[in-house]
């Protein structure tokens, strides 16, 4: 049994609940899982002081599970997206792309599509926030610089991540937004939600993990061929969507299934398991 602990949006500074960031670190404690997912959105307003206390976080989780971390969109900082689509020179667009990434990697990781291979899967994460770019261009002024886009060569880092792991891993992709339309927001976190999932399925996922939304949900794909499960972790922070809980998931991988836990936190005794959905794996189906 491999055992992946799906979380997303903590958002340091003012929307974190300390209470539930101890208690989700106390669960991970206990858990021990075999790995930590963090789908991005570590801060609130990408400033030094909420990254600083993300990478205090990320260090007492990795004392305890090994962690990959991907970037989200409240991660970047706005200003350096603008500049890259303005700067007419190649040498402009590259420090302005630095500069938009540039707190993520002096805290978190200079890898912006990092992947973890463990006993019994592999998580290839793969970037999504690039801010307000032609790729994920919106006239919905809400949107602008929100919504996310899958890039044609991260997909291929997430090939080469596939093809180093072991033939009976798991591959998962890890994104930050969600390809899947929101129940409450009734959005697509990505620009290009089709080609991307099919992309993946291509590549032999079994499994997505995002973020984003703010709403816990399970989702069983079956335009794509195989088709794909898609794990939307909610947030740990109070920015909740209406009548909803934070929440985290809990992916249990064994050789012939895959289960899907979703805990929702209950003030003041904690995080309880809510739901669970089971799925065959198709390497099991294909056996």
């Amino acid at each position: 049994m491999t055992t992946v602990l799906h979380i997303s949006d903590l958002h340091f500074g003012r929307p974190a609940v300390s209470e539930r960031l101890e208690a989700l670190k106390v669960f991970i404690s206990e858990m021990a899982p075999d790995a930590v997912a963090v789908s991005g959105d570590l801060t609130q307003r990408c400033t030094n002081a909420e990254f600083a206390r993300a990478r205090g976080y990320l260090d007492k989780i990795k004392t305890i599970s090994p962690y990959i971390v991907v970037p989200g969109n409240h991660d970047i900082r706005w200003l350096g997206a603008v500049a890259r689509n303005l700067g007419f020179a190649s040498t402009l667009r590259r420090k302005a792309h630095d500069f938009k990434y540039s707190r993520y990697t002096r805290y978190i990781s200079r890898d912006l599509t990092p992947s973890l291979e463990v006993p019994g899967a592999v998580i290839a994460g793969l970037n999504t926030a690039h801010g307000i770019t032609r790729g994920s261009f919106t006239t919905r002024l809400k949107d602008l610089g929100v919504i996310g886009h899958v890039r044609h060569r991260d997909i291929e880092r997430v090939r080469e991540a596939f093809s180093r792991a072991a033939p009976d891993a798991a591959r998962i992709v890890m994104i930050h937004h969600n390809p899947v339309r929101g129940e409450i927001s009734r959005r697509h976190g990505l620009a290009n939600t089709s080609q991307a999932l099919h992309a993946f399925s291509n590549l032999g996922a079994e499994l997505i993990l995002c973020g984003h939304d703010h709403q816990e949900a399970v989702h069983a794909v079956e335009e794509t061929e195989p088709g794909l499960v898609v794990s939307t972790a909610g947030t740990i922070s109070n920015r909740l969507r209406p009548g909803r809980a934070s929440s985290f998931n809990l992916v249990d991988i064994d050789q012939h299934n895959l289960r899907i836990t979703t805990y929702l936190w209950r003030d003041p005794e904690g995080f309880f398991p809510s739901g669970e959905r089971s799925f065959r794996r198709k390497v099991a189906t294909e056996a």
